[in-house]
């Protein structure tokens, strides 16, 4: 589960940072043809790989060295699916088609959900071609298509907050919210939307990832008995204990799900309570119960907020750093299509970078250890450790004899066998592993609050603003270079070295612009605005800006070319003019109009003012 969780993430950042091209490479016809092929050479490379593995696997005696080679197997066929999947993104025009739709267009989610399908067809495939294989040490009874049904219920469960999520914030955009929109676009906005909206799902989703996995209320009996009460003496509240059917065929397992215990279910197989006793049972409930005692599943929702903490600075930083350096400049003598592509890639590589380091190993090192704790909480409720090592015993048999199969998110049922063993002989065990948890939770804490401050300052602070500054001068520099004939290019460098306080070399470019398109109402407003409100006496020309905002306005009633038209007339003393320009910029402004407003007020008191005069 936590692996394709993984892998889920992975496919919605490379889906949502690929850009495509503004035209096709290929035609429609040829995109999907060439989609499906790629489907069908993955399907029947997976076909002979497991082909092969069952053949393997029919020589091993040993039920755990089956299940080490078929979970060996499954995880690289699912790292190939993603490799797959890449390579029908970057290099099939798939994105570019879906979002001719204008209602994926305009939808993060429907477009990520795009993304999760075209990766849930090659996992598909997996699933389907590795039913046999599961067959030589599970005890299967279900068909193919069942298991991959089972297996796409499983994986929604871990799709559903992301889309529950992300459809709120879609949403969020359509409502008239005003300001509160340009708050959810900043980087904290978003972090805080996440949190609030994550923190919501846990609290009230189970029932809906219940519902999900066809879980049923566990039936009255000895068993339902026993649980109940053992959990009421424990004073461990739940809303439901339900029965829970896995993936298909033999499935060994327990779970808790839920924050409160409203709304907290106690998730149980079949599997699990055929083959454990009473005491043994009591004590996998036990386990379960640490992870809620010792709030695990809260550090879980932190864990999740501090990718995202790092995400935002660590991107913007790093893509910065490579926009700065030559390799842009190299790549922009290919190809549109090419550049976009590499960029797409380039942009996407650190996040993969982070995404890899945090969760493989800063994320599998709390989930181990939080795994360890819950063993020995549950060695501190039943007072000894015979009976949870006994439970772990039988799961590692029943499951395939998977007592030494490595996890990156559990230590293996030896390891944890061994640890539980020692830690009943010597108690300071118990205590000290809880104060590595606690430090280390701490240096986490630490370290996730300095990286988001940072981000903060970067982003808002005048470091920040002036690195992004340098960055776009640079580019605009280079692709000026690259196309001195690109009026945009020449349009865009010349208002840069406005705001940079050089208004010769920003008339300069303006001008040229102009020249190469002389009927662009935005490279007509920001020069007569140059001219308007230059301190250079050599720049300062009211009559020539005046006759270069008449002619943007005649092109365009946008809000910001009305305020230069009404500055021209000011300068011009055209007082009343410019009053009236100026209330016809308020009214065409949309979002903060607070400089509008201003603008309207100033005008008025010097008509005003000259009425008295």
């Amino acid at each position: 589960m936590y692996t394709n969780f993984i892998y889920f993430i992975v496919v919605l950042l490379i889906f949502s940072t690929q850009q495509p091209s503004p035209t096709p490479r290929l035609s429609l016809f040829f995109t999907f043809a060439s989609g499906l092929a790629l489907l069908f050479i993955f399907g029947l490379f997976n076909r002979q790989v497991f082909k092969r593995l069952a053949t393997r696997m029919s020589e091993v005696t040993v039920g755990g060295h089956r299940a080490i080679l078929y979970h060996r197997i499954v995880t690289r066929q699912s790292l190939l699916a993603l490799i797959f999947f890449c390579v029908q993104i970057y290099l099939l025009d798939i994105k570019y088609y879906l979002t001719t739709v204008s209602l994926i267009r305009y939808s993060f989610t429907l477009q990520g959900l795009a993304g999760l399908v075209i990766f849930l067809f090659h996992l598909a495939i997996v699933w389907f071609f590795s039913y046999e294989c599961r067959c030589r040490f599970t005890s299967e009874t279900c068909s193919r298509v069942s298991v991959v049904t089972t297996n796409l219920k499983f994986n929604l469960a871990i799709i559903l907050p992301w889309l529950l999520i992300s459809g709120s914030f879609d949403l969020m955009q359509l409502l008239p919210l005003g300001s509160i929109h340009d708050q959810l676009n900043t980087p904290v906005g978003q972090v805080l939307f996440f949190a609030l909206l994550m923190i919501i799902f846990m609290i009230f989703a189970p029932p809906l990832v219940v519902q999900l996995w066809s879980c049923k209320p566990l039936e009255p009996g000895t068993r339902r008995s026993l649980i109940e009460r053992f959990c009421q003496n424990e004073n461990f509240h739940v809303r439901e204990i339900v029965l829970w059917p896995g993936q298909g065929g033999t499935f060994i397992t327990a779970g808790v799900m839920g924050l409160f215990g409203r709304y907290r279910y106690l998730l149980v197989t079949q599997g699990l309570l055929d083959i454990l006793d009473d005491e043994e049972l009591h004590a996998v409930l036990a386990h379960e119960m640490g992870h809620v005692k010792e709030h695990h599943l809260f550090f879980y929702l932190v864990f999740l907020l501090g990718y995202l903490v790092l995400a935002y600075p660590i991107s913007g930083f790093s893509l910065l750093v490579f926009l700065t350096s030559d390799v842009p400049l190299t790549l922009m003598t290919r190809t549109d299509h090419e550049f976009i592509t590499l960029i797409s890639i380039v942009s996407t590589l650190p996040l993969l970078l982070l995404l890899v380091l945090y969760f493989r190993f800063l994320f599998g090192f709390f989930i181990r250890n939080f795994e360890r704790q819950a063993d020995l909480y549950g060695l501190s409720v039943m007072g000894r450790p015979y009976p949870l090592i006994s439970a772990l015993e039988k799961v590692a048999f029943y499951s395939g004899n998977i007592r030494d199969v490595p996890s990156w998110h559990h230590f293996s049922i030896k390891q944890r066998v061994d640890f539980l063993a020692e830690a009943g002989g010597n108690p300071s065990l118990s205590r000290n592993h809880r104060g590595k948890i606690r430090k280390a939770l701490a240096g986490y804490l630490i370290g996730i609050m300095a990286v988001g401050v940072f981000g903060y300052f970067f982003y808002t602070g005048a470091i920040g603003k002036e690195y992004n500054e340098q960055v776009n001068f640079k580019m605009l520099s280079s692709l000026v270079q690259l196309e001195p004939n690109n009026p945009l290019f020449r349009y865009r460098l010349g208002t840069l070295y406005y705001t940079r306080s050089q208004p010769k070399q920003a008339v300069f470019h303006l001008q040229r612009a102009l020249e190469l398109d002389p009927d662009n109402p935005d490279i007509l407003n920001n020069l007569a605005w140059v001219f308007a409100t230059s301190k250079e006496a050599s720049l300062y020309q009211p009559k020539k800006a005046l006759d270069l905002a008449e002619r943007a306005a005649a092109r365009s009633q946008e809000s910001h070319i009305l305020d230069t038209l009404a500055e021209a007339y000011y300068i011009n003393g055209q007082d009343r003019k410019a009053l009236a320009t100026a209330e016809k910029a308020l009214a065409a402004a949309s979002g903060d109009r607070s400089y509008y407003v201003e603008r309207v007020e100033r005008f008025r008191r010097l008509v005003e003012g000259s009425e008295y005069k």
